[in-house]
This record gives C-alpha cells, structure tokens and sequence, in this order.
C-alpha cells in the first residue's frame, strides 16, 4: 500500500537534524561544536505544522480512516465512538484532529467543537458512508464549503464502499460521483479529489496472514487512490514550504561546516568565507521576499472574497435584477483593478529586496576580508610566473596551486585589475532599471493576469429564475417571487445564487493566489536559485581542491547531499501549472 509522502520526508528530515546535531557535538573544534546549536530542533515548529482536521457524518468510518492512515490504536466501532477532538501529533509534526460527527441529534455540542477545529485547519477530510448524503449532512457540507470557504482545503471521502452491491469498482464509482453532482454545486466531484475507500479492508488486509488475500483485500480498499490525493493537495497548496524552512536553515549550517573543515589553505579558506557569506545574504533575501510578497498577495485575495460577499448580500426576493448585474460587473472590475495594482506592488517590493540584496552582496565583496585575498592571490600567481590565461596549460606547478588557479580562470578573476567580478555576480548591479535582474522582474510579474479568465464559472441552478449574462459570467437568479412559487423552494434557490457568488469570487482568489505564487517561485529560481546554485557549485570546487578529506569531512558532505536531495524532492511539482 502507499503512504503518506509528507510524513516520509518529514521522518527523513527528522534523521537528518538529529544526525547533524550529534556529528557538529563530538567534532574536534569549538567553531563546529558552536554550529550544532544552530541545528533546528524540529522539522517544524509546533505552530506551524499542518493541520489535518476529519469531519463529517458521525460513523462514517473517520477514526478507521485515521487508523489506516496513522496506524495507531485509536478507537472505532459503531455508533459515536468520538465524543471530543481527538488530537494527534503524528511523528510530532503533522497534527491530525478527529472530531465528533456533525448533527447526531444526540449530542449538540459536537457541532460547536467541530467547527472550532475546522475553522484551524489546513486540509479538511470530509467522509461519508457509501449511502452518501441525508439532508442535515448535505447542509453541513455546503455550510463548510462554501459559506466558510473550505472547498479548496477540503478532500471529500466515501467510505464503507464494499457495503455497494457492485463493491468498490470504478463502475460503481462513476455512479456514486454522477448522484453527488447536484450536492456538490457548485463544486464538481473532480474539485474536490473525492476518494472512494473501505477502511474496514485496509484494516483487514494488514492482519491478513495470507498474503495474496491480503493483496485483494488491500485493492478493494482503495486506499492507494487515497493517499495520492492526499499526496496532490499537500504538492498543490504548498503545504511542504512549512517543513523546508528548517532544512534550508540546516544546509546552511552543513555548508558552514564543510568551509571550516575543508581546507588548510588560509587563501581557499578565505575565497570560501567570502562565499558562504554571499550564499548567507541570499538564502535571508529569500525568505524575506517570499514572505513580502505573500503578505501583499493574502490582502488583496482577502479583499477580493469580500467583493463576492457584498454582492451575494445584494440578492433576495426583492432584488432589482439590474442593479444586482451591475454591482456584479463593477465588483469584477474592481478585482481586476486590485489584481494590476497587486503586480505593481509586487514589482517594487521584489525591486527593493533585490537592490538590497545587491548592496549586501557589493559590501561583502568590498569587505576587509576580500581586500586582504585580493593582493595575496594576484602575488601568489605572479611569483609563480603564471599567466592566468594559459593556467589550464600548466602542468608543473604546486597541486593546489594550479587548481586554485584554474579555478579562478574560470571564475573570471583578473590578477591585473584585482577584480571579483566573476565570485561576485550580483555586484554588478547599476542602480538603473535596465539592469538584467531588474529586467527581469517585469518580465516574471508585468505580465497582466486576468483572474475571471482563469475561473470556470458557469452556475445554473435548478433551472429556476432567469439567467443574467455578465462579463462572460453565468448566474442563476431568483429575482421577483411569482405567485404560484413555493416560497421555500424559492429560498433554497436564492441561497444557491448566494453561494454561486461567493464561491466565483472564492474561485478568483485562489487563482490569484496560485498565480502570484507561481510567479514568486519563477523569479527566485530564475535570480536567488541561479545564484545559490552558483555559489555552492563554486564551494563544492573549493573543498574539492584538498586532496585527503577527513571522516568528519565526509560525513558533514554526506549529510549536505542527502539534504539537498530531500528539499529537491519535496519540492517536485509543488506548483503545477
């Protein structure tokens, strides 16, 4: 069976902590045994671990799910075996939630606790029983869906589905989601990832003892289908950045490390100070850019989902149908307005970090530290009459030396004008707008983004009332009471055209969201990420220079690897397009 993939990086992330800790105490130098202090305690920070929060009808088969899932000895059984938030933090760093079932008519207080978790959590699993939804559950989901805006954190789950004549088939399937289409709007099955499991053969084929039943057993469950969703969400909201903070703290650490380790060579030592000092200002620039950006983007979306707010308020039995068209045109224009101020905002703000950075960059590169290297490597060069255009040719010259030499070739050092420019890219910047990296800024975020472009939006609803075509937009309204209506047919209806509303605005934010963020991660890739790449490819040459490598030295290596090749991997596909 599959599993969870956040909770295998964040166990091998745990290793990785742990085993650097341990390695920087026992090292032979106070200047690595300072560093282990440095190595973050955990994957992440209680307050930021994800929140995964189980709701819904009350014995649907949650806390079985959990056990599938969590494979921990929680309790389960028919009826309300739930009768407060259970917490668990699972290998302390993923927090689950299983609350109560929803409407019991038994116990009132479950709903209030219920949706006191919800209201914390970052990915919502609502399940239901293969007998889908009665009308207190349907009201409950649509309440969590759209009135709280949880449909784009929430994963809908149909459980108990070998209790269907036809088991827990694709046929079968097709049918359950087709009858829940009309619950759902004005969300689609697809949207909501929805899973079709049996928690009850997943449990069974893990005590199984014969391992071809057990295999059937697991099939039937349909749990592998299950954690990819699982697996899809956690990519696709990023939810994976909460637990890379740490390890980009910690490959900073290893890097430190393996620079005070590396080498005996005082002028490697300090070309590498020099390096690590410029990856420092650019792994801080990141984390301040990104969280710059990201304040500004949640205004504006937060802005956005009120637009929505305010014109579903507008729609009720007396509406003025015209009035309401028109409020809804000015309110999409207004989005817009707010989505092209946004991309000017962000501009400057990426240009003010990236001058920053520059200016940082330029005094490491202008410190005491660089003007002391700079006449030691142009002397230690020419009293070896090297030309340092023909020192790839030079064959009886010191080890070191040469490779030094080579390196600094290549790297575009100039003994003649004692320049760094090579070492020191972003040095380069002129303060004008014509610079490549200020160019490029526009190129990433000038670009207009139509947020109504990107949202499928086309409600209809019960055939009742009239349709209003506005800006491409599709809405079912019920605008005038007829006398031969129903008038509580007529409400609901007048409530689906309000959550219509809300839910296209809802929509809009998000894909303002996505795209903004899509665009933050081009540009540090294609700047920042350049750069960092740059730097450690030069680090790695420097420390590759000393011929012998200690133990410690290869562990500290080995342990910057197998870092760098799990923040890779938590971040493949974070952000699909």
């Amino acid at each position: 069976m599959k599993t969870i993939e956040l909770q295998q990086w964040i166990g091998k992330g745990r290793t990785l902590l742990e085993r650097t800790e341990r390695v920087l105490k026992d090292a032979p130098f106070d200047k690595l045994r300072d560093l282990a202090q440095r190595v973050p305690r955990k994957v992440a920070p209680n307050d930021e671990s994800v929140q995964v929060v189980f709701a819904g009808q009350y014995s649907a088969g949650k806390s079985s799910i959990l056990r599938v899932m969590t494979e921990e000895d929680i309790e389960v059984g028919a009826g309300i075996t739930t009768r407060q938030a259970q917490k668990y933090d699972w290998d302390d760093e993923i927090r689950i939630v299983d609350t109560p079932g929803v409407h019991t008519g038994i116990q009132p207080d479950h709903d209030e606790i219920t949706y006191k978790e919800i209201s914390k959590a970052d990915l919502l699993i609502f399940v239901i029983t293969n007998e889908l939804f009665d009308s207190h559950i349907a009201a409950h989901f649509r309440k969590l869906a759209i009135e709280r805006e949880k449909a784009h954190e929430m994963l809908l789950v149909v459980n108990k589905m070998q209790r269907e004549a036809g088991g827990n088939t694709p046929a079968t399937q097709d049918v359950i989601r087709e009858g829940l289409r009309k619950v759902l709007l004005p969300f689609t099955p697809e949207q909501l990832r929805i899973s079709f499991v049996d928690a009850k053969a997943a449990l069974e084929a893990r005590v199984e003892q014969d391992e071809e039943l057990s295999g059937i057993l697991e099939k039937k469950s349909g749990f592998d289908n299950f954690f990819d969703n699982f697996n899809a969400f956690v990519k696709e909201k990023g939810l994976t950045a909460r637990y890379t903070t740490s390890l980009y703290t910690l490959e900073q650490v290893l890097q430190e490390a393996l620079v005070a380790e590396a080498s005996d060579d005082p002028d490697v030592d300090a070309l590498q100070e020099l390096l690590i000092q410029q990856r420092r200002a650019l792994v801080d620039n990141k984390a301040r850019l990104s969280q710059a950006v990201g304040s500004k983007v949640q205004q504006t979306i937060g802005d956005v989902r009120q637009e929505g707010y305010k014109v579903a308020d507008l729609i009720h039995g007396g509406s003025d149908g015209d009035a309401v068209n028109r409020e809804l045109a000015a309110a999409q224009e207004r989005v817009q307005e707010r989505v092209d101020a946004l991309s000017e905002i962000i501009q400057e703000t990426v240009e003010e970090h990236t001058k920053n950075l520059a200016e940082l960059v330029g005094q490491i590169a202008k410190s005491e530290c660089a003007k002391e290297l700079l006449p030691r490597l142009r002397e230690r060069i020419q009293n070896l009459d090297i030309d340092p255009e023909n020192l790839s040719n030079m064959k009886q010259v010191g080890e070191l030396t040469h490779r030094l030499g080579q390196f600094l070739e290549k790297n575009s050092f100039t003994p003649t004008t004692s320049s760094f420019s090579g070492l020191f890219k972003l040095n380069q910047y002129s303060g004008t707008a014509t610079h490549d990296i200020v160019k490029n800024i526009g190129h990433v975020f000038g670009k207009s983004f139509k947020p109504w472009e990107a949202v499928k939006w086309t409600r209809t609803i019960a055939n009742a009332g009239r349709v209003l075509n506005v800006a491409g937009v599709f809405l079912t309204f019920v605008l005038q009471i007829k006398e031969d209506a129903d008038a509580d047919k007529l409400e609901q209806e007048l409530r689906e055209s309000r959550a219509a509303v809300r839910a296209g605005f809802d929509e809009a934010a998000n894909a303002i969201e996505l795209h903004f963020d899509e665009a933050t991660n081009t540009y540090v890739a294609e700047t920042i990420g350049q750069r960092l790449e740059e730097v450690d490819k030069q680090l790695y040459e420097l420390r590759d220079m000393k011929q012998s490598r200690s133990d410690l030295f290869q562990e500290l290596n080995g342990l910057l690897e197998d870092t760098k090749e799990l923040i890779s991997e938590m971040h493949v596909d974070s952000h699909p397009k």
